[in-house]
């Protein structure tokens, strides 16, 4: 091949190169020009927006898991009874962190024993690069300072979470478990795992992304506020289950202006970006749940789950009127736990 070969064929992708940039820059302007006449005509900006990110939104969408499965890993321990069996309503939190040290191997021993079979954990990240199932708060009552990412596996294997429990006295010493003993576990044991993921960073996504094998998909779901996490996680494996923990709006400043630009990302997060990222569960705060966000929820195909309820009177009420699942730091107060007694 000859200099002159050489410098026809750069030619070539060059002039391919113009062609296709000035075509990009003429759709661009008539995409312009488009909008800048549906806006002359009355419709707002933020409406056009809104449809052509909808639009767009189409092209990275991830595949949903099965709402079947979904139901079949939620459902779990109701032996077919659901939802009639009422054990299928509470989520443990911390596996009832009121009722045992939270986030330990008791806790989950517990709540299968006593036939409850969904619990949220907290996970995070070690600075030695391990997921262990601890929160920040159990690393201050044990007087450590910083997140869960400044100390060790070795550092946090020497808590003992029962003595900071105060019905510590009821339980052999427990230790903080890493996420490969908490899937050795859920191996032997039906139960469903919400993982609560606080750290967001790009190597614990890294880290889940290798955890995940059978028992991974079939037991656990993974719950963030990070919606570019979950996207990253389903994009590499569809199968993987995934929720979404939204804060309350109030604590939001920029949603305290309006009661229309609250409205407007609740439509923004249930419509566009649930169906993207293809998230099958959401928590909502119970102050700002009722029957039209349940139904709105729904309508997309996600599950509302409301946190936390801790009142006899609340769970009953979420139970019967609402037929929505809830977050509790205890099973002890089960309405109809309190009426057998």
């Amino acid at each position: 091949m000859n200099i002159f070969t050489i410098f026809w064929f750069l030619l070539k992708m060059f002039y391919q190169l113009l062609c296709c940039s000035f075509s990009f820059l003429t759709f661009l302007f008539n995409v312009f020009w488009f909008m800048c006449n549906l806006a002359s005509a009355g419709i707002p900006w933020i409406t056009v927006l809104l449809v052509v990110i909808c639009v767009l939104s189409k092209f990275v969408k991830l595949r949903s898991p099965d709402e079947k499965r979904l139901q079949r890993l939620l459902a779990s321990g109701s032996q077919g009874l659901y939802p009639e069996d009422l054990s299928f309503w509470p989520i443990a939190h911390r596996g009832a962190g009121y009722d045992a040290p939270e986030n330990s191997k008791a806790a989950l021993k517990k709540c299968v024993a006593r036939g409850y079979r969904n619990v949220l954990v907290d996970a995070g990240l070690t600075a030695c690069g391990q997921i262990v199932i601890v929160n920040r708060l159990t690393l201050e009552k044990a007087g450590l300072s910083g997140s869960i990412a400044v100390h060790t596996l070795e550092s946090l294997k020497k808590i003992n979470i029962a003595e900071l429990h105060p019905m510590g006295k009821h339980f052999d010493a427990e230790y903080v478990l890493t996420l490969q003993e908490l899937l050795e576990f859920l191996e032997e044991n039906r139960l469903t795992v919400f993982l609560y993921i606080s750290d967001n960073s790009s190597q614990m996504i890294e880290k889940l992304k290798a955890s995940i094998n059978a028992v991974f998909i079939e037991r656990i779901i993974v719950i963030t506020r990070s919606p570019v996490t979950i996207y990253q996680l389903r994009k590499v494996n569809p199968d993987v289950i995934c929720g979404l923990w939204t804060e309350k709006s109030l604590a939001l400043p920029l949603l305290k202006a309006s009661t229309l630009i609250t409205s407007i990302y609740g439509a923004f997060f249930r419509n566009i970006i649930s169906p993207v990222i293809g998230i099958s569960v959401v928590f909502l705060s119970k102050e700002e749940f009722n029957l039209h966000i349940a139904e709105l929820w729904r309508n997309v195909g996600v599950r509302p789950i409301v946190y936390n309820v801790n009142s006899p009177n609340e769970k009953r009420y979420f139970q019967k009127t609402m037929k929505t699942q809830y977050l509790t730091d205890s099973l002890r107060s089960e309405p109809h736990l309190l009426m057998k007694a």
